[in-house]
């Protein structure tokens, strides 16, 4: 709950006891138990238009058998309203010894030329066009009466700032209809409707009705005034102890916030050094690609030289000791070459199972990054629905819930990255698999060409052995040729097998580079994610931060509030002024009762001069509330 809601529940709360009181005061308007003070009651006459017609004044006592009355008021006549006694006025001061009566005592003073303390205008629009009441009386169409009430300052602003006024007006139900009463009370009485504004003290107000109407009439409009003294009780202990809780649970939320990002600054480290890892393999993948391409051409055109071999045994010879050394070190390439792809394997296969483990981590992760993007939502909207717009604005309520949510969005990055991780983990462990099938035909190509070159090396000796000998031995040279023959046929051999072997690696190596390359953009993805969460959850840390600082003192700002606003409405240190004369200094209470002419159809009204000297206590006092009938 914020400053906000509290001032509407004190202010809901005002309007009620103070609607509560006025309602009783209609019940019972001076009959409550009081001392011998005076009370007094101010009846105002006011045109359509809200203009003062005249004003009296009912003025009542605890007076005594043989007890004297003195009281003070400007009047143009005096009437006694409770015995016979003689009413003595005199230079504003009415003298009388009450002599019959042990009850309250009441006369009534006509006021001169009086203004009450408030300016009330009255307007009246049909259809959009102002309009007079006299010129309304039994009209019909869409129909606007606006209220303004504004303080007269020629009136002792006593009673402008510490009495309330309660505004009534009923419409005939069959007369009006579609009626909208903004900031106002619509209650049905039948088939009539009756709208009721408090106005509060010390405030200026303006009101508006619309209704569409047919033949309209209505009846008086009536302002009650009287002093707002609500003593109201509030536990404000009851009120902020769940604010204690709030502002403890941000202060929680706070700190989480903080430990998140700090976990989020860690994972993003540990991301972006994958990723410059996945960079590094898909180089090294590519570099080795292009030695096996070498390798690729250099057996082709291996084979290319031994057809050419058989035809040129001398240059063989010559070539055939470096040639052997050369096999020596290709069979040792070849060995280092298997013990590596075993290597990749392993490596590739704790690759694979790491990203499956990040796979599984990341589905829990990102289920908790969705609640919390959740929990956040929810604490925002309640404290939306409990904060004013100026405090939901000071608050950045928005940007938090705009980071939460963009860490949710964020982490869908993520898990796509560790998805395509995941993908080109296979990937690089298809080609793996490949490379270690055909490791072993290239092996025995290389073991082969290997026994190649040494048969050829031993064959191309004899050769030369027999071609230096020939006079003496021409079997030798047959015995060698053969030998050469047969040398060079291994040799063809183990280089058909070398080059089918060295194939079957060039496929494995594109496996491979697909599998670093789906590593390397899905570590790129996983960075930019984690760019994302980690802007977000910054953004998140710096809202919490925020809100922490603005509401770590809300309890004791909401208890100076309602202190503030109970003082200012429960207005219990007044003393009531007389509004008859600033000599009467033994006023109890004083009430204001205003009218204005009900809005009748000439044709139909029945004028009947009304006699106040005829008229008992009883029907005075009930003329203060009726309706204007």
């Amino acid at each position: 709950m914020n400053n906000y809601v509290k001032t509407k529940n004190v202010k809901k709360a005002s309007t009620f006891v103070l609607t509560t009181s006025i309602l009783m005061s209609n019940v019972y308007p001076v009959f409550a138990d009081t001392n011998t003070s005076k009370d007094e009651v101010v009846y105002v006459k006011l045109n359509n238009n809200g203009n003062v017609d005249n004003v009296y004044v009912v003025n009542s006592f605890d007076i005594k058998n043989g007890e004297k009355l003195v009281d003070y008021g400007v009047y143009s006549n005096v009437l006694n309203l409770s015995t016979n006694d003689k009413l003595n006025y005199s230079n504003d001061v009415v003298n009388a010894n009450i002599s019959d009566t042990n009850k309250k005592f009441y006369y009534q003073g006509d006021m001169k030329d009086c203004e009450i303390p408030w300016d009330i205008d009255i307007r009246y629009a049909l259809d959009g066009k102002s309009i007079s009441s006299e010129e309304l009386a039994g009209n019909s169409g869409n129909l606007e009466i606006s209220f303004d009430i504004k303080k007269n300052d020629t009136v002792d602003e006593v009673f402008f700032n510490n009495y309330a006024l309660q505004i009534s007006l009923t419409l005939d139900g069959d007369k009006c209809s579609d009626i909208i009463a903004d900031g106002g009370t619509i209650a049905s009485v039948g088939n009539n409707k009756t709208i009721t504004y408090i106005k509060l003290a010390g405030e200026e107000a303006s009101y508006t009705i619309n209704s569409n109407v047919e033949n309209f009439e209505m009846d008086s409009i009536s302002f009650n005034g009287l002093n707002m003294d609500m003593n109201v009780d509030v536990n404000v202990d009851d009120m902020t102890s769940s604010f204690d809780t709030l502002v403890d649970a941000i202060d929680k939320l706070n700190d989480g916030a903080s430990e998140l990002k700090s976990g989020v600054d860690t994972y993003k480290n540990g991301v972006s050094t994958l990723y410059t890892g996945s960079s590094k393999l898909q180089e090294g993948v590519s570099s080795y690609k292009s030695g096996v391409n070498s390798l690729d051409k250099g057996i082709n055109s291996l084979q290319s030289g031994l057809n050419g071999y058989k035809d040129g045994v001398n240059s063989l010879y010559s070539n055939s000791q470096k040639l052997l050394e050369g096999a020596k070190s290709l069979n040792s390439g070849v060995k280092a070459l298997e013990s590596g792809v075993s290597s990749l394997n392993q490596g590739v296969n704790n690759l694979e199972s790491g990203l499956n483990n990040l796979a599984y981590g990341s589905s829990s992760y990102k289920q908790n990054v969705n609640s919390y993007a959740q929990s956040v939502n929810q604490v925002v909207s309640a404290l939306k629905s409990n904060l004013s717009e100026e405090q939901i604005e000071a608050l950045n309520l928005d940007a938090l819930v705009s980071g939460a949510q963009g860490l949710a969005s964020a982490y869908e990055n993520i898990d796509l990255g560790i998805n395509n991780s995941k993908v080109g983990a296979s990937s690089i462990s298809d080609g793996a698999g490949s490379l270690a099938n055909n490791i072993g035909t290239l092996s025995q190509g290389s073991n082969n060409l290997y026994s190649g070159i040494e048969a050829l090396s031993s064959g191309s000796s004899a050769l030369l052995s027999g071609i230096n000998e020939i006079e003496g031995g021409a079997l030798s040279l047959k015995s060698g040729s053969s030998a050469l023959v047969s040398g060079i046929n291994e040799i063809e051999g183990g280089a058909s097998s070398l080059k089918s072997g060295s194939s079957a690696l060039v496929s494995g190596i594109n496996e491979i580079e697909g599998g670093a390359s789906s590593l390397k953009n899905g570590s790129s993805t996983l960075v930019s994610g984690i760019d994302s969460i980690g802007e977000g959850v910054s953004a998140l840390s710096k809202g919490t931060n925020e809100l922490n600082s603005k509401t770590s003192n809300l309890p004791d700002e909401i208890d100076d509030k309602i202190d503030e606003m109970v003082s200012k409405y429960s207005n219990s240190d007044f003393n009531p002024v007389s509004f008859a004369s600033e000599e009467n200094t033994n006023v109890e209470s004083v009430q204001f009762a205003i009218r204005t002419d009900a809005i009748k159809v000439k044709d139909e009204e029945k004028v009947e001069e009304e006699k106040v000297e005829e008229k008992n206590m009883w029907q005075l006092f009930t003329d203060l509330f009726k309706k204007g009938k």
